[in-house]
């Protein structure tokens, strides 16, 4: 469909919207990653969200504050809006509005029916739809595949905006009618090799061009390691970092280190993050006697991790499902030896034994293994630590993820962007044939 925001020329400035959930949440670090070098790249991006994050979820990150500011919250509406927005729709799109209320009753999602779940998506739908018309923006882009997809779906009906998707974990998750978001998306990024092989196999209706492999990834030049505050005591450092919940296996990690410890391997674990499982794995350290041992510190900034990494010898990551892991790129960056499960897209970031470790999921004899070689081996750890960073540097700098998404959605390669990934640390590091297909789309 041609749509009346396409760009009037190759040569017309890239105004896109960009819709995050909960936005800004403190799991969001490497989508704020890619907003910023898409800004630098020479994108004119507009944030927008669903509504706000709860207060448990909200970033404690530098730019959180600002980047609240900065955001277009869709909702909640106050009653003016609705019927504003409406009224602009019926008068200036009413066979958009028409047929934007047609998808919304017929698409198959999981939760039925769509009178009560679809339906009320396109009101906000409509004041976007405005939004988006008043700014002059020619693409919009969700960095999830539920209603937010939804919502891009429901503007396209309206007045025809283009829209894209990143993927960024399994189709199960996202509420179904994926052939239909994916369908009518100029194109779908996903992040990871298997997610991309998981949409071509069972969409094979789509267009080779409708779905792109783009990895995202960490500012490799501002995760950077720093060897005189590397740990110099008898006790091994651990971190591990992510959101306090059964999906992170981190009564594995803690049934792993009670082992450890029952065998005399002296360490010290830090865990940074918050959320529903705090107080059972509190209890858990406490059964195991490891109360000496671990310390809970609750979420922390990105700055304040940062610092954390950099004293840290071992990073751990226990998930028994990962997407992709991004914690584990960013510990890799700082040249902190990592022992991660073998879980989802994890195994595309480490090589077992070559830039890291990896274990299965859900396996405490294996993990407790992998860390007691670490803490028995000085020079392994140090080798696979500077592995690491070479790896990270080479295939899953940020800037690379953020370059897929302006080349396809520009057909320039943001030459500009990816000029410091020339520079010294980085130019030792070149990408390889994977990580050139990712930055080319």
């Amino acid at each position: 469909m041609t749509s009346d925001n396409a760009p009037k020329s190759a040569d017309a400035p890239l105004r896109v919207g960009y819709i995050i959930p909960e936005f800004p949440g403190q799991t969001h670090v490497w989508m704020w990653r890619e907003i910023v070098h898409m800004r630098e790249a020479g994108a004119d991006l507009h944030l927008f969200s669903t509504r706000r994050p709860p207060e448990r979820d909200k970033a404690r990150h530098d730019f959180a504050e600002s980047a609240a500011a900065e955001t277009t919250y869709l909702w909640p509406m106050s009653a003016g809006s609705m019927v504003s927005s409406l009224a602009w729709a019926l008068f200036t799109k009413p066979l958009g509005l028409l047929k934007a209320v047609r998808w919304a009753m017929t698409l198959p999602v999981e939760k039925k029916p769509n009178l009560k779940t679809i339906l009320p998506l396109v009101i906000p739908a409509c004041g976007l739809a405005r939004e988006i018309k008043k700014r002059g923006l020619t693409h919009f882009h969700s960095h999830t595949c539920s209603n937010s997809a939804i919502l891009a779906m429901l503007v396209n009906a309206l007045q025809g905006t283009p829209y894209s998707l990143t993927l960024n974990a399994n189709i199960e998750w996202w509420g179904g009618a994926m052939a239909e978001k994916f369908g009518r998306a100029d194109f779908t990024i996903a992040i990871t090799q298997w997610l991309e092989a998981q949409v071509r196999r069972d969409y094979p209706e789509l267009r080779d061009d409708q779905v792109v492999l783009g990895r995202i990834g960490v500012d490799t030049k501002k995760w950077t390691p720093s060897p005189e505050a590397k740990n110099t005591g008898d006790a091994l450092k651990i971190i591990t970092v992510g959101r306090l919940h059964t999906s992170k296996g981190y009564d594995v990690l803690l049934d792993a280190l009670g082992k450890l410890n029952t065998d005399g391997v002296a360490f010290d674990l830090k865990m940074i993050g918050d959320g529903p499982d705090r107080q059972d794995l509190v209890d858990q350290t406490e059964r195991l006697g490891l109360n000496d041992r671990v310390t809970f510190t609750g979420s922390l900034g990105e700055g304040e991790i940062i610092e954390a990494m950099r004293t840290s010898d071992v990073f751990v990551l226990s998930s028994h499902a990962e997407p992709l892991g991004v914690v584990s790129m960013e510990a890799m960056s700082m040249e902190v030896a990592t022992i991660a499960t073998d879980a989802g897209g994890v195994g595309e970031i480490i090589t077992d034994g070559e830039d890291g470790k990896l274990v299965p999921p859900g396996n405490a004899e294996a993990l407790a293994a992998a860390i007691r070689e670490l803490a028995e081996n000085d020079e392994l750890r140090e080798r696979l630590a500077k592995a690491g960073r070479a790896s990270i540097i080479r295939n899953f700098d940020s800037r690379r993820g953020a370059a897929t998404l302006f080349e396809r959605l520009t057909g320039k390669r943001p030459d500009a962007l990816l000029a410091v990934l020339d520079e010294p640390d980085h130019a030792a590091a070149q990408p390889s044939s994977t990580a050139e297909a990712v930055s080319h789309g």
